[in-house]
């Protein structure tokens, strides 16, 4: 693609899934996150300022999923022939792999790590407060898991699925009633977001509603995309800006400013190695979670994550 000019018709103006770099995006924005995690965890929560660089890391990572996320479902919305496909390619690249990495972690990591005995673990694991913490598995010390550590999370990064799931709802629904096209839909949600920010800033659970901000300007871009142009002057720029923000208390706002045309203008740069950084499969899915995605080639055929192909 020619950064130089707005993109074309189609999600990469014609050209297949290897003419663009969202794999490899999204694989260093999985890692990140997974080192940011551990950093996390080792050294508990508290302790660890907003500011601090692996945390920055970390919120990066996540903000080019969801960026990436919102751009590529949107995609699949309009490249999909019904409601029906679009969520069965939906439950295909969510729920198989979902379901996997609660039964490796419940039933194969539990009871290697767990503190109790295997009977006990398993009464734990059954029992009202065991159940509780599926499927996000942020009190492991339930199960008697990671108990010596700082935050006893088994898999925290899960809360990211039914995030990502009501996601793809809003899109499903937007399309339906005819609205995703309207140019004050996706400006409207993003919006209510953004003053429901305002009002809770300082507030950590914000994030989970913060960062679904990404999503819609993602979304945006895509639904925009034959209007957007990508220069490397601009895009310079933007990363001026995002770096002298981490010496502000504003990096967070920043980012949304920032990120999203980074992201883009990073996933279309003419890199043949980047390219084809995916064919042998979407390295990223699985390292968090189930990453959001469909596959960059709109006449690709919906197969189970566990293939080379993606939906």
């Amino acid at each position: 693609m020619n950064t130089e000019h707005p993109e074309g018709r189609g999600a990469f103006g014609g050209r297949d899934r290897f003419s663009n770099n969202f794999d490899f995006l999204r694989f260093v924005a999985a890692a990140a996150i997974v080192v940011t995690h551990a950093y996390a965890l080792r050294l508990g929560y508290v302790g660890i300022g907003l500011q601090d660089p692996f945390v920055l890391m970390g919120q990066t990572g996540l903000a080019v999923l969801l960026v990436t996320s919102g751009y590529l479902i949107v995609a699949s919305w309009e490249s999909t022939a019904s409601p029906l496909r679009f969520a069965w390619k939906r439950f295909l690249r969510v729920v198989p792999a979902f379901v996997l990495a609660i039964f490796v972690t419940l039933f194969v990591i539990g009871p290697l790590m767990t503190s109790l005995p295997p009977a006990e673990y398993f009464a734990a694991l059954f029992s009202p407060a065991g159940l509780a913490t599926i499927p996000f598995f942020e009190n492991g010390s339930a199960i008697g898991l990671f108990q010596e550590n700082p935050w006893t999370y088994v898999n925290g990064s899960l809360w990211t699925i039914p995030v990502e799931v009501a996601l793809y709802g809003v899109v499903a629904l937007l399309g339906i009633a005819g609205l995703l096209r309207r140019w004050g839909a996706i400006l409207t949600l993003a919006g209510i977001n953004v003053l429901l920010w305002m009002v809770w800033f300082d507030d950590p659970r914000m994030a989970k509603i913060r960062f679904t901000l990404y999503f819609f300007i993602g979304a945006s871009f895509y639904l925009h995309r034959e209007r957007i142009t990508y220069r490397p002057v601009v895009a310079g720029a933007l990363l001026l800006l995002l770096g002298f923000s981490t010496l502000t208390p504003y990096p967070a706002v920043a980012g949304l400013v920032c990120i999203p045309y980074l992201v883009l203008y990073a996933a279309h740069l003419p890199v043949p190695y980047l390219n084809n950084f995916g064919r042998s499969g979407d390295f990223s899915y699985g390292i968090t979670r189930p990453s959001p995605g469909w596959s960059a080639s709109p006449t690709s055929s919906s197969t189970p994550p566990t293939s080379r192909s993606r939906t």
